[in-house]
């Protein structure tokens, strides 16, 4: 139960009406726990104490509390269209009891106002009601048409966006491992989009599809499988037409944020920074709210962008306490986005030269997941955490993961695969050695040569820059 984690993410309009309610009830022990919770007063030990009460009683009112605030969320949801909801819930009423011809003239309003906001999913309910109420008429067999229609749309709808949800997780797990078979299932689920929105003509189908296609090239392309795409810009072009053109579409008033993130990562692949800023700056006050959106794009590589576009404006020493101010905690459970988390916060430390709480966020990794299938992000991390135990004056430890590393690659069997990460892995091996003559410009010389070929799909340390500084630490 995340109880304490629900409540710091109450906004202060639901926590205060939340204290509302307590306060009237005169709930006080449920309002002592809601509001120690808040404000990070005391441990549970000491709340059990404070309240004088055994842990079996203790975790009940936990527990109710936690009941108490879903459903003070559940009210406090805003929807411009739950009046037609209700009007929904309320058709078999109308069906039982409600004169037909009265019933029918209600049900075609509501058929009318669901058209106009696009609710498919509450029509097919409007249709069969209608079917029911025409067994006798002609209409009878236009309302089952359109009864199958729209089953058959929002079956297809939901295939769309189903396999939205799985090409962005299939990309993330790419992106770590660079495995050729992943990258064969993107291509399989790009073309099975592409069939299920040849079947109807939807603006919904159409977003979907875009998404998925600016996603395929900005991270996965392939080019045998683009030569039919438009262009990145023309799809992005679509999407905010589309967006623009259905302002009161439920899905679209959240997917406005997802097209900022993929302008923004279009604008700095291009490396036309200021105009990458513009989306930048929408979205890196919320970061920890779309981090929730892995579900419809690639939402953890905003991360990795982060780091590359504050560097490229020279503000990379902000990183830190930025990426502390943050109550977000990724969950073990989602691999690649604890990945990359930890992976922003220990850039974050080491352009802060805080090289101990850099390594304890890549040691937390290590520790809390199994990498067994990420072996390409697991080289990774090791080579960094090389770097920053070297950095730390730690070249025992340094050289264990140094020495893993090596047999990691040597197992691989894949020279062009890791012939990057074997240049870093030469540099950290000059910086640990005692005597060694010249070594300030030969560490030079290896950095030089590690970022002219860290490019292309088998880059590394996308995030990681060695200045002239950190040279010279290595060098000692």
């Amino acid at each position: 139960m995340r109880l304490h984690k629900i409540i710091l993410q109450l906004n202060d309009k639901n926590y205060k009406f939340l204290v509302s309610q307590l306060k009237e009830s005169k709930a006080d022990k449920f309002l002592a726990l809601l509001t120690s919770y808040r404000e990070k007063k005391v441990s549970d030990n000491d709340l059990m104490e404070q309240l004088d009460m055994k842990q079996a009683a203790f975790y009940t009112l936990k527990s109710r509390l936690y009941d108490k605030v879903q459903e003070s969320l559940y009210k406090n949801i805003t929807d411009t269209r739950v009046e037609l909801l209700q009007n929904v819930a309320n058709i078999k009423y109308l069906i039982y009891k409600i004169p037909r011809e009265t019933a029918i003239g209600i049900l075609n309003k509501l058929e009318k106002e669901l058209l106009e906001n696009d609710m498919p999913n509450e029509l097919i309910s409007v249709y069969k009601a209608l079917i029911l109420l025409h067994i006798h008429s002609k209409k009878y067999y236009s309302y089952q048409q359109l009864y199958n229609k729209h089953i058959a749309f929002n079956l297809a709808q939901d295939k769309a966006e189903e396999l939205l949800s799985l090409f962005c997780k299939t990309l993330s797990d790419y992106y770590l491992t660079r495995d050729p078979q992943t990258l064969e299932l993107l291509v399989l689920y790009k073309k099975e989009m592409q069939n299920v929105c040849n079947v109807y003509q939807s603006h919904h189908l159409r977003v979907f599809k875009n998404i998925l296609n600016i996603h395929f090239a900005l991270f996965s392309p392939v080019e045998s499988e683009m030569k039919n795409d438009p262009n990145i810009e023309d799809l992005l072009k679509e999407l905010t037409e589309i967006i623009k053109s259905h302002p009161e579409d439920r899905t679209y008033k959240h997917l406005v944020q997802v097209v900022d993130f993929l302008y923004f990562e279009y604008y700095h692949q291009l490396k036309l920074h200021k105009n990458a800023a513009t989306y930048y700056e929408k979205l890196v006050d919320n970061t920890a709210t779309f981090l929730l959106f892995d579900h419809c794009c690639f939402a953890a590589h905003f991360l990795v962008s982060k780091v590359k576009h504050s560097l490229a404006e020279q503000l990379e020493l902000f990183l830190y306490q930025d990426s502390r101010s943050s109550e977000y905690e990724p969950t073990p459970e989602n691999v690649p986005e604890f990945i990359l988390y930890n992976w922003y916060l220990a850039c974050s430390s080491f352009y802060s030269e805080k090289y101990t709480d850099a390594a304890n966020s890549l040691k937390k990794v290590i520790n809390e997941i199994g990498l067994k299938n990420f072996t390409y992000s697991e080289i990774e991390i090791k080579l960094f955490l090389s770097l920053l135990e070297i950095l730390n004056g730690k070249i025992d430890q340094a050289e264990i993961n140094i020495r893993s590393v090596s047999r990691k690659i040597a197992e691989e069997d894949d020279e062009v695969k890791y012939f990057v990460a074997s240049t870093f892995l030469k540099l950290l091996k000059i910086a640990i050695k005692l005597q060694f003559k010249g070594k300030f410009e030969k560490l030079v010389e290896l950095n030089q040569m590690f970022e002219a070929l860290n490019v292309g799909k088998e880059r590394v340390f996308e995030c990681v820059k060695l200045n002239e500084n950190v040279l010279k630490q290595l060098s000692k």
